[in-house]
This record gives C-alpha cells, sequence and structure tokens, in this order.
C-alpha cells in the first residue's frame, strides 16, 4: 500500500502539529482524476509568506508554494512523506 494512503491520518497529524490548517475542501487531482487532493496553508510569521501544500491522497501527488506574490516559488515534485519525516 503505498505510504501516502498507509498513513493518512498520520500525515494529517504531523501536518497539523507543524501549524497547518486545512485551507480548502477536497478537490479533484489532476493526476488520478479522484476527489482526493487536500490543501493545507501555513502562514509565515506576522502573517506573511508561509508554505502552502496540495496533496492528493489517493495517488501521492504533492505540490508546494512557499512566499508570496510574484516571488512565490512552486516546488512542483514535492516529498512530503520526508518533509514530515514518514518514510515507511
Amino acid at each position: 500500500m503505498p505510504p501516502w494512503i498507509e498513513h493518512a491520518a498520520e500525515v494529517r497529524k504531523k501536518l497539523k502539529d507543524r501549524g497547518f490548517k486545512p485551507a480548502d475542501r477536497v478537490q479533484i487531482c489532476e493526476k488520478c482524476e479522484e476527489y482526493a487532493e487536500e490543501a493545507w496553508s501555513l502562514k509565515g510569521g506576522q502573517g506573511m509568506g508561509g508554505r502552502d501544500l496540495v496533496y492528493c491522497m489517493n495517488c501521492g501527488r504533492s505540490r508546494s508554494w512557499r512566499g508570496q506574490g510574484s516571488a512565490r516559488a512552486v516546488e512542483e515534485t514535492f516529498d512530503l512523506m520526508a518533509f514530515l519525516g514518514l518514510r515507511a
């Protein structure tokens, strides 16, 4: 079983422990076309910057955005499991 499915509750717990909050309702994943993509947001210091994460609980596709405005950088192949320290 893929680690993102096997550890779904732990992934959500780790995100909450790091200060992330659910940002939106579950969306359709562009890769697997299932309603399984979750968005999480973390505000930076003084409400500026931060990080947004989107990941699919079905296929594991993960993306991350940091910063704000035109300086906002996207990491298209973001390793969420490594970021959270959840290696199977």
